[in-house]
């Protein structure tokens, strides 16, 4: 069935495969198109506000810069902003509609505070909120679904953030495009399964509940295969961070009778810690390996953070729209979040 070009075509009825497979050359466009010109500012602390496939720009941006930024990174999913929002603040708001509402009302309390405001958003409230009020602005292109559209709303953030001299992305841009062109050469739809992990990963996958488990710098990927799957697959999955479920959901697992309807999805690096490395070995073999038919390792690529994060996420799209396929699903549609706003 992965195999079968007509048949995917037809249910990838809005080119979610081709959007994905332009990805690299999208994170290209970013990087020549986009005109900063900015006096310096140094933040006291940074935010980033939004939702869904606007939200996980914070979440990758705060497991990006880790270990490489001295300033505190807090990312917020919900109408209020922290109490310690101030003019001192770098305030990011992403909506990739533009009238994502939890989005605009943290926007409207971080302008009433003062903070230094930088809007993405493709058209809507958001734009019409920024305009005439010293807000920097940055345009993404329309007809893209929010979740394929990560290189319009994530790369500018990096952009900015050398701007203001918080970060120099150039290294680790070029290292990231690299390893994404090589990838997609791997894992595109013309690819057959046997010669196609991301098929192949899709295909065990495949009537399993899958729970996906990063560490450090990958808990925000694993939350992005969790999301993945939910939208383009229409297939509930977990997330979860080691070393945490070493405090608590080991217990369910080789506690619950019904352990063998899940499959864990560990995403792995070389340049892991000898006691993360330890815990996840002992975790499989004490746990996974005695409650489920099948455990996935899924190793990152890459010279830089970025790179390795990047082609985590790159993989898990693919994957997940593959999954798509397998389960006879449109990737495109989210109908019930669409009737959900309407309602609201």
């Amino acid at each position: 069935m992965l195999d079968d070009l007509e048949l995917m075509d037809e249910l990838d009825s809005q080119g979610m495969l081709k959007l994905l497979e332009d990805f690299p050359e999208q994170i290209e466009e970013v990087v020549e198109k986009l005109e900063l010109n900015l006096l310096p500012f140094k933040p006291d602390n940074i935010v980033v506000a939004g939702m869904g496939g606007s939200g996980i720009i914070g979440d990758l941006l705060e497991n990006f810069l880790l270990e490489g930024v001295s300033i505190p990174i807090h990312v917020n999913k919900d109408y209020g902003l922290p109490s310690f929002v101030s003019k001192n603040t770098l305030l990011f708001v992403i909506s990739y509609s533009g009238n994502t509402e939890e989005t605009l009302s943290a926007a409207k309390q971080g302008l009433k505070k003062g903070a230094k405001v930088v809007a993405i958003s493709s058209d809507g409230e958001l734009e019409k909120m920024c305009c005439g009020k010293g807000v920097v602005f940055i345009k993404a292109p329309k007809g893209y679904h929010p979740r394929a559209a990560i290189a319009f709303m994530f790369i500018p953030v990096l952009e900015f953030l050398s701007e203001i001299l918080v970060y120099d992305p150039d290294v680790a841009l070029i290292d990231t495009l690299s390893e994404l062109r090589d990838l997609r050469d791997e894992i595109k739809v013309d690819i057959p399964e046997s010669e196609n992990k991301a098929k192949q990963i899709a295909r065990r996958i495949h009537d399993k509940i899958p729970v996906i488990y990063g560490h450090s710098i990958y808990s925000a990927v694993a939350n992005r295969w969790h999301t993945q799957f939910n939208e383009n697959a229409e297939v509930l999955s977990w997330y979860g961070e080691v070393p945490e479920m070493n405090h608590n959901e080991i217990v369910g697992w080789v506690g619950d009778q019904h352990s063998d309807l899940f499959i864990p999805i560990l995403l792995r690096d070389e340049q892991e810690q000898e006691r993360i490395i330890q815990r996840i070995e002992l975790t499989r073999e004490m746990v996974f390996e005695k409650v489920c038919d099948d455990v996935l390792e899924v190793w990152a690529k890459g010279e830089t953070i970025l790179a390795r994060i990047m082609y985590l996420v790159y993989l898990g799209d693919y994957v997940s729209i593959y999954l798509a396929i397998l389960n006879g699903k449109d990737p495109s549609p989210v109908k019930i979040i669409d009737e959900l706003k309407k309602k609201l």
